[in-house]
């Protein structure tokens, strides 16, 4: 009992002994950011991109966006299981602005960050920006998938990591050129990317607004 007692005071010294979701939303209202209301249901969910994620390390991190003298950008922060911050990374735009969605951690701990990037000169809708990290925030690459434009341009809703180590992404996207004055036709969109920043993907069926099958494959399993 002696020695499960300093054990447990020693614990206590250092804050947690190991994150859960809640302490996680606790230690995230330390940090000025924004978060993405999308993907705020995926909180909790093991192995899905969200605005903060419980990482392997029994630590957390926390993506979002915040603010300094020099503008808007987005705010990773990588903290431990006691609750202490390890390190943290602000992402500038490319472009106009940004829009912070989610973190995700590969099975070799790597961070993939997903952003909404906003060029006005192009397209007024944004287009998906993604950064890698290693596991003390070093940059591995910087890229934008699709292009700024209503066609070709997927946009994610669903962030998955996968055992094999990729990252597995679910959307939507425009293949054809809108009717004059009507919406785009959307279509189902799949892609997958590894640690390298190799992309693979392919567009499946119409996808109706409607039927509530679809809403499924946009949620956490």
């Amino acid at each position: 009992m002696k020695y499960l007692f300093i054990l447990f005071q020693f614990i206590n010294t250092l804050g947690y002994a190991q994150l859960t979701i809640e302490n996680a939303q606790k230690v995230q209202s330390r940090y000025d950011v924004g978060s993405y209301s999308y993907h705020e249901e995926f909180k909790g969910h093991p192995g899905y991109g969200a605005p903060i994620i419980l990482t392997a390390d029994g630590g957390m991190a926390i993506f979002g966006d915040s603010e300094d003298s020099v503008g808007i950008h987005g705010l990773l922060a990588k903290v431990d299981k006691t609750g202490k911050e390890q390190w943290k990374r602000i992402i500038r735009p490319q472009f106009d602005n940004l829009e912070s969605q989610s973190v995700v951690q590969d099975k070799s701990g790597n961070f993939y960050v997903f952003i909404i990037s906003y060029d006005q000169t192009r397209y007024r809708g944004g287009s998906q920006r993604i950064v890698c990290m290693d596991k003390i925030g070093k940059i591995l690459w910087d890229k934008t998938i699709g292009k700024y434009d209503v066609m070709n341009n997927p946009s994610v809703s669903y962030i998955r990591s996968l055992s094999d180590g990729r990252i597995a992404l679910r959307g939507h996207i425009v293949t054809e050129k809108p009717v004059e004055g009507k919406d785009p036709v959307y279509h189902y969109w799949e892609g997958w990317i590894n640690y390298q920043g190799n992309l693979t993907q392919k567009t499946g069926a119409v996808l109706d607004w409607s039927n509530t099958e679809w809403k499924k494959l946009f949620k956490p399993e």
